[in-house]
């Protein structure tokens, strides 16, 4: 299975709190926030990862990879993006002939065996259940500036993100396993004008796409330099 990691973003709220190493490279427990992905995909059951990072700092992402060599082979896209959307448009487009990937934001540090739990349910989904097209990791910690909630049943089949999802107690926690046709449909919604992924998840949802909720845990996800300590913390188990 492939996996993309959208790591095209400088980390303006990092930057602002005087972080000023690129987001993907800011390390936690010894690792970068990139290997990090790069480990959580794996254990999600990834063979290939593709990893979209913006064009200032791709030579030191090189770099990075060359300094200490990731857990499966990645493939470096180099695109400057304007929105996270754009982002994930510039993966989908390698990705639409897959049945079903992998998409791991480059910010989440999750707990440990929380990524390989995730690639168990995401085996079980291809063997089994054809009625659910792709999970979407969530996480019931609170400390997230913006989350994107998710509304879900007992049987955790999601029935709304963002809009409708506001009395949710969770959110996306930035592990997905989405089906072809979401990304087939993500260079469209970008030309309608979509600039955020997160109402591109939000869309899916209303247009059908049958997802399911995967709890993933207490995902620290790195905005703030405040989020570093706690990172620190969950990225030594992980």
């Amino acid at each position: 299975m492939r996996a993309a990691i959208l790591a095209a973003g400088w980390g303006e709220r990092l930057r602002e709190g005087g972080v000023d190493t690129p987001k993907p490279l800011v390390r936690v427990a010894d690792r970068t926030l990139l290997h990090h992905a790069l480990g959580a995909v794996r254990d999600a059951g990834a063979d290939h990862a593709l990893v979209v990072v913006n064009e200032g700092f791709a030579d030191a992402v090189v770099e990075a990879l060359d300094a200490v060599p990731p857990p499966l082979p990645v493939e470096l896209v180099r695109r400057t993006t304007a929105s996270s959307l754009e982002t994930f448009a510039v993966a989908s487009a390698q990705l639409i002939d897959e049945p079903r990937a992998l998409v791991a934001m480059v910010d989440g540090i999750f707990p440990a065996g929380a990524a390989r739990a995730f690639g168990e349910a995401a085996r079980g989904l291809a063997e089994g259940d054809g009625a659910v097209e792709g999970l979407i990791g969530v996480t019931d910690r609170r400390d997230d500036d913006r989350p994107l909630r998710v509304a879900f049943d007992a049987a955790h089949r999601i029935s709304a993100i963002g809009r409708g999802a506001e009395a949710s107690t969770w959110s996306t926690a930035g592990l997905y396993l989405l089906p072809g046709r979401a990304f087939a449909a993500a260079g469209e919604a970008l030309e309608e004008g979509l600039g955020a992924l997160r109402a591109y998840l939000e869309r899916l949802v209303e247009t059908g796409v049958a997802l399911r909720a995967h709890p993933l845990g207490a995902v620290i996800d790195v905005d703030r330099p405040d989020d570093l300590q706690d990172a620190e913390r969950a990225g030594e188990g992980a």
